[in-house]
């Protein structure tokens, strides 16, 4: 256009020049239109294929701006944050094939064997309520490495103590250093690795719960028989020492992280719910031994008002627009609200028969720990199998798995009543080997998943929130399962251990197991209010 004025063509008089320039100016404009219109067409349409499903351009360009950010080294951290989940589940379940044979060497009382069960984990329950956040404001590695270090000196003193009221303070600090690892282990997981990552990621650590129960229950038993060094059950607590140490040694290869923004702890609210679960588990486990005085049910009640306490603090304080320590309006939710309580009916019932068999096999049939552990040997390998697979067969099925597995569970817990007026003693025959192992499947087919699911109900902001109290209420179940269910066993046992004979504690067993049949058929029928997205879809379609 610039040609047409500063090198006009010779023989052009002014007007051609003029004609000349007014259709090059239309035609560069048109060009310009057509330009703007093709360009204006190709982005709308990249835009449709944007919104595709799958669709493979945007992705790759979020997996590569992801990829710059995380850490190449992750999958070798993976190994590393593991490590410290895999302590944890085999220090729990190697405890509760020693508990009789520590109640034993320590002249402990039935009460104080079960304080050493249940102050671990109510303290690991409780803490678990703060310790996420503490690793957002002060770094989950640092949290994690205090975490690891609290655990690993517990292990050692617990294994060098001898009086049983100083066992049950170690296990109740030790239960406080495992709730600092467990959530600085789940945030890491969610912030080092890719979307697509996540599944596999996921599944190597439920995996890991399902061996860490199987093997942990085997390695108990072994140890304690072993006996090396005359050590006994202590063995099973130094057994943690080199293996926290290697941890420690693995962890400066963890790169550090925080929360995006500054949070703060509700300390009023913490304060109130340590406390208010403290005088509920406590008396539960204290109040068989001292005879139920007024004392027990004064700590009962008063327990109940704190609890209502903490609830008042907390939703005055989030109507208040502040930060409450647990946001209580996710239980609006109905799905989560159901969804929870199947999580502690199935976990009251799974703890709860652990605990009475381990008890029944010991103290009524006088098993050693290396026989215990053999009876115990089907019920994890068919725990770890279901583990193993429930994630696909739970991603084909649905939510019908679960209810399955909560099924199989109640109704394996009468048939064994039913083989005990049978056959009392030979726990080990086939029949009782092939009842514990299908025990084991529908219980991996049940609790495994359910995290997944039950937090698949809740709206991806609440995501964290569901996450702490699925993790909270699960260890709660442990403790509450294990003081429900001593004191069942006690009353149907009518004596002491020491002086009770084998139908006593068939009676006790038996009513025992009952109880725990009926709390998996309640989780059962809580399942069933449960219902899977594409089921929803169907419907509305």
């Amino acid at each position: 256009m610039l040609e047409v004025f500063l090198f006009p063509e010779q023989g052009e008089n002014l007007p051609q020049q003029v004609e000349k320039k007014i259709n090059v100016n239309e035609n560069y404009h048109r060009l310009f239109d057509e330009s703007k219109s093709d360009e204006r067409e190709r982005q709308i349409d990249d835009e449709a294929e944007m919104k595709m499903p799958n669709y493979p351009s945007t992705s790759l360009l979020a997996d590569e701006k992801l990829e710059q950010q995380v850490d190449p080294r992750r999958w070798y951290a993976l190994a590393v944050i593991l490590l410290p989940i895999l302590l944890n589940s085999l220090n729990t379940y190697m405890i509760q094939v020693a508990l009789p044979s520590i109640q034993n060497s320590l002249n402990a009382s039935f009460s104080d064997a079960q304080l050493i069960v249940t102050g671990f984990s109510l303290s690991l329950a409780v803490a678990l309520i703060v310790s996420g956040k503490l690793g957002d404001i002060y770094g989950r590695k640092r949290l994690l490495l205090i975490g690891v270090s609290g655990f690993t000196l517990m292990a050692m003193l617990g294994g060098l103590t001898s009086n049983p009221t100083l066992l049950i303070a170690i296990r109740i600090v030790q239960g406080l250093a495992a709730a600092l690892i467990q959530p600085q282990v789940l945030s890491m997981m969610q912030v080092n690795f890719l979307p697509q990552e996540k599944g596999l990621v996921f599944s190597v650590y439920g995996a890991l719960l399902g061996f860490g129960f199987a093997f942990g229950l085997i390695l108990g038993g072994i140890l304690v028989h072993w006996n090396g060094f005359d050590l006994g059950w202590r063995t099973v607590f130094f057994f943690n020492v080199p293996f926290g140490i290697l941890v420690l040694l693995c962890l400066p290869i963890l790169p550090e992280s925080r929360g995006r923004r500054t949070q703060s702890i509700e300390w009023i609210g913490t304060v109130l719910i340590v406390s208010g679960l403290f005088l509920l588990v406590y008396p539960l486990s204290e109040g068989q031994k001292q005879g139920w005085p007024l004392w027990i049910w004064g700590c009962l009640i008063l327990s109940l008002l704190l609890l209502l306490a903490f609830i008042v603090v907390e939703i005055r304080k989030q109507k208040r627009g502040g930060a409450p320590l647990v946001d209580l309006t996710i239980f609006k939710q109905r799905l989560f609200r159901v969804g929870m309580t199947s999580v502690v009916l199935i976990y009251l019932s799974m703890f709860s028969f652990f605990f009475i068999l381990t008890y029944y096999l010991q103290f009524g049939l006088h098993y050693d720990a290396q026989a215990t552990s053999l009876a115990f040997l089907p019920l994890g390998s068919g725990f770890f199998l279901t583990s193993l697979l429930s994630s696909r067969i739970v991603s084909r099925w649905g939510v019908v798995v679960l209810k399955i597995g909560a099924l199989v569970t109640g109704i394996c817990c009468f048939l064994f009543v039913v083989l005990l007026h049978i056959d009392a003693i030979h726990l080990l025959h086939i029949r009782y080997i092939v009842l514990l192992l299908v025990y084991g499947l529908g219980l991996g087919l049940v609790t495994t998943p359910l995290t997944r699911v039950i937090l698949g109900t809740v709206p991806i902001k609440d995501a964290g929130t569901g996450s702490g109290l699925f993790n909270t209420c699960m260890y709660l179940a442990n403790s509450l399962g294990v003081a429900l269910i001593s004191i069942l066993f006690s009353a149907s046992l009518r004596q002491s251990l020491a002086s009770a004979v084998l139908s006593d504690y068939v009676r006790a067993f038996s009513a025992s197991l009952t109880a725990s049949g009926g709390l998996a058929l309640a989780a059962f029928v809580c399942l069933c209010f449960l219902r899977d997205r594409q089921e929803k879809l169907t419907e509305r379609q």
